[in-house]
């Protein structure tokens, strides 16, 4: 299922912290595309099939209500390096990835608003993490 036009701006700038993080919006947002099919690790869990910046999205994680932060990330098809590659070719200015450790092969790599790419086994995540406010 493909998600509308709208999912690269919607979600994807909030992936790359150029927008807030709103949990309740996003969640929203994709189960108005397609339930979660599950909760876990402190998130809601959507299949995808869409793209952005350049990168298949395969799943999008929205935390929940159980965790001590504020995030939404999105699972892609391609390897750290080459959605970095992507994504700097492709996002708006702010989204420029550079990766931390350029000696080490499993490096992250982190854009100046925050947004991090890391490995998810041989494919690249990237996502956004706030801090919670206690209450």
């Amino acid at each position: 299922m493909a998600q509308g036009s709208t999912f690269s701006t919607t979600v994807g700038t909030a992936v790359l912290c150029l927008d807030d993080v709103e949990p309740g919006f996003f969640r929203n947002y994709m189960t108005a595309i397609k339930p979660a099919y599950k909760q876990e690790q402190g998130a809601y869990w959507f299949k995808a099939s869409a793209e952005m910046y350049g990168a298949a999205v395969t799943e999008v994680f929205v935390s929940d209500e159980s965790s001590a932060h504020r995030f939404i990330g999105v699972l892609t098809s391609l390897p750290p390096e080459q959605l970095a590659d992507a994504v700097n070719k492709a996002a708006p200015a702010g989204a420029r990835f550079k990766k931390d450790n350029p000696d080490d092969k499993y490096s992250t790599y982190t854009s100046l608003s925050g947004s991090v790419i890391a490995f998810q086994g041989k494919n690249g995540k990237m996502y956004c993490r706030r801090d919670q406010m206690l209450k």
